[in-house]
């Protein structure tokens, strides 16, 4: 009798410690599957955005790029995205290892960028007030001047048309000039950049955005 209580409470315990490997060995499964369902989900959110491994400036068709993938949970938007590299013009500066922005390659034929030929970077000092509300970078703007009529050497009257489609690259919002003006940089061709500083010098600019529809 002893000898089979003896075999009971052992059985008892094998039983038990059975019962305790089971749902360890449950428990670990659950949890490799836990976390492998974690690891599938960050690779997921991984996106693939372009750097860039030089400077591009505006005008270029030379894409120096190269491709990381991030985990970007979601701020990824500002940036252009995909796993082929883009190819066409930049219309704004891009330093060397920035992310590419959206709307800095222009990647349609354009034209107006081709035939542009040698370019030159200008900031324009304008008033808010003076410029298309809305206007980002990537529009193309007219640049009128009107006569500043505290400068008695001025004998215009009458605003006039400086430059037509002009690409705008950057906008200094956060830097005020004199008198409030504001900073819009604009690809200029060579050729134009003369009238457009004389202007500049001796009247007011006004920015007025091209529709879409007329850039095409």
């Amino acid at each position: 009798m002893k000898w089979g209580k003896a075999t009971t409470v052992q059985r008892s315990r094998v039983s038990r410690w059975g019962d305790f490997r089971l749902w360890l060995g449950v428990s670990v499964l659950i949890g490799s599957m836990f976390i492998g369902a974690r690891v599938m989900a960050s690779g997921e959110n991984t996106v693939t955005l372009w750097r860039a491994t030089q400077d591009l400036a505006v005008g270029s068709s030379q894409l120096e790029l190269e491709p990381v993938v991030l985990a970007m949970s979601g701020a990824e938007t500002p940036y252009l995205q995909g796993t082929e590299p883009p190819s066409g013009t930049i219309i704004r500066p891009v330093g060397e290892g920035e992310l590419l922005p959206v709307g800095a390659v222009e990647t349609s034929a354009d034209p107006q960028l081709e035939s542009m030929g040698p370019i030159r970077i200008v900031t324009v000092p304008v008033n808010p007030l003076h410029v298309a509300i809305g206007i980002n970078v990537g529009d193309q703007v007219d640049v009128w001047a009107s006569p500043d009529k505290s400068n008695s050497s001025v004998t215009e009257v009458a605003p006039r048309e400086v430059l037509s489609n002009i690409t705008v690259i950057q906008i200094a919002r956060d830097i005020v000039g004199t008198g409030g003006d504001i900073g819009v940089v604009l690809a200029v061709p060579q050729p134009d950049v003369s009238a457009l500083v004389q202007a500049m010098r001796t009247g007011v600019i006004d920015l007025v955005k091209v529709p879409l529809e007329n850039t095409r």
